[in-house]
């Protein structure tokens, strides 16, 4: 993974919003203002909204004051997590150079994705939704669910419940309760406004990891930084993933 592309990346992005990214500079970036264009053209068409513009608010790009940076180089199944937050004009790190686990395949924009092709979704998603095993008090301003032994998530494509969250058994439904990775999780909102697109893509999560394997197209990360993660991210600063490949 080369941190300094992703670096710059980020620090062109929030520089043409006008936030600095506090001690992070750009090493020896000499820019104009036909550079700044074609980068923030070319930064801006790697992050497409989802192809129905649903599940994305149209001022996600503006408004997300925390950003969950997710990295990887063309079909590798390993990546790098950053975490951002906006405070008093300044972007400040909060998380850096994590190391998550992708789909098998590695990452693919986001409308090509397609049920059980082994990728994880580039694109812009909110944050909005986190859902656990244990009762939790100081989740901010999130909407947190409570997983029991009843909840399952849909993904069969054929099915009213598609990519949804369920409160009993259906064919093609997930039991929740019995995996270890589901112990806490924070939904990537790819194709869940219902009616889900048949066929699209479902149970794409940010979830506790199998260190030595990849995932089957959700992005993983240790149960220690998962917790740490959740206990910053405020639905006040309209938290968004950003899922990007870096060539």
């Amino acid at each position: 993974m080369d941190s300094p592309k992703i670096l710059t990346a980020f620090s062109i992005f929030s520089n043409i919003l006008g936030f600095p990214l506090k001690s992070k500079p750009i090493p020896s970036l000499k820019t104009n203002s036909i550079t700044v264009l074609f980068c923030f053209f070319a930064f801006w068409i790697s992050f497409p909204l989802p192809i129905l513009g649903e599940s994305t608010p149209k001022n996600v790009h503006w408004d997300s004051e925390q950003i969950v940076f997710v990295t990887a180089n063309p079909k590798e199944n390993s990546g790098q997590l950053d975490v951002y937050t906006l405070e008093d004009g300044e972007w400040v790190t909060i998380l850096e150079k994590i190391p998550v686990r992708l789909g098998r395949n590695g990452l693919i924009f986001q409308e090509n994705k397609r049920e059980g092709d082994g990728n994880t979704p580039s694109g812009v998603f909110p944050i909005q939704r986190i859902l656990g095993k244990q009762k939790r008090e100081k989740i901010r301003n999130l909407e947190y669910t409570q997983i029991r032994k009843y909840h399952h998530w849909s993904d069969h494509p054929n099915s009213k419940n598609y990519n949804q969250l369920i409160s009993k058994y259906e064919k093609g439904g997930v039991p929740l309760w019995d995996s270890y990775i589901y112990d806490l999780f924070i939904v990537i909102e790819h194709n869940t406004k219902p009616p889900a697109v048949p066929g699209f893509g479902s149970m794409i999560f940010l979830h506790v990891w199998n260190e030595d394997k990849p995932t089957s197209g959700c992005v993983g990360v240790s149960k220690e930084v998962l917790e740490t993660l959740v206990s910053v991210l405020d639905g006040r600063k309209n938290p968004s993933f950003f899922i990007q490949i870096i060539d």
